[in-house]
């Protein structure tokens, strides 16, 4: 697992990226990349039908024709991924991204490294490489993530809101702390997001990470001995805030 830390110090963890997944994406990048040399070929071919045809001006257009179809194939996943956080298309298809270690966004020199590494990893070897470092390593990681201190992790799948910020709240509801109206929605996603993560922890990881939520909650609030265990507590917050805030 790839763990982050959130702004309330709570730690939570992704998945790294499978072997499958990232053949996968591999694949459809290599798919779009193919149907853009096609169109440019076709433009090119198209140009010089109705263009002059002196030996000059193709090899004029034969330099634009190497420039125009050499130069994305070589910067395609480095730009990709730098100005779309992480994605390629296929990437962004199948739901994995590249981050840093930490989980956060990854940096211009975790890119660059990665991407250099993927000349001897993918394309001077096939791909077998990165292949065989990605098995050994067991983070999803091929040679340039490590070095590079990046991974490539799955995308936590998109829930309906009333899975994490929305409640159900009762007309009647009266609320039991009113200083969840200092909290925000990125709180209460945080709070919905460890309730939610029971299945991935065992108990004790989770019972620890819950309480920490709670003495975090607590003091933000400055609330206490309000005689609620932890989940409750919480649970009761996300009621709360729903309903001062109108969203039940």
């Amino acid at each position: 697992m790839v763990g982050i830390e959130t702004s309330q110090h709570v730690k939570l963890s992704y998945e790294p990226a499978g072997v499958g997944e990232r053949i996968l994406a591999f694949f459809l990048d290599a798919f779009f990349i193919g149907i853009y040399y096609l169109v440019v070929i076709w433009i090119w071919g198209y140009v010089n039908d109705i263009g002059p045809s002196s030996a000059g001006s193709f090899e004029d257009s034969i330099w634009v024709l190497y420039i125009v179809l050499v130069l994305p194939l070589m910067l395609y996943h480095l730009v990709s991924e730098l100005v779309s956080n992480g994605y390629s298309l296929g990437k962004k298809i199948v739901g994995i991204r590249v981050v840093k270690v930490d989980g956060t966004r990854a940096n211009l020199g975790g890119y660059l490294v990665r991407w250099m590494f993927r000349l001897v990893e993918i394309s001077m070897t096939s791909g077998v490489l990165a292949f065989v470092a990605i098995l050994l390593n067991g983070k999803g990681q091929r040679i340039g993530d490590i070095l590079g201190k990046t991974c490539v992790i799955k995308e936590r799948k998109k829930v309906n809101l009333d899975n994490t910020l929305y409640s159900k709240v009762a007309d009647a509801y009266e609320p039991r702390f009113q200083q969840v109206a200092e909290l925000t929605d990125k709180d209460i996603r945080i709070i919905r997001e460890v309730l939610d993560s029971r299945s991935h922890y065992d108990y004790d990881n989770w019972f620890l990470m819950l309480q920490k939520t709670r003495k975090k909650i607590e003091d933000r609030l400055g609330v206490e001995d309000h005689g609620m265990s932890g989940d409750e507590f919480l649970q009761t917050v996300i009621k709360d805030y729903n309903a001062i805030h109108g969203k039940g």
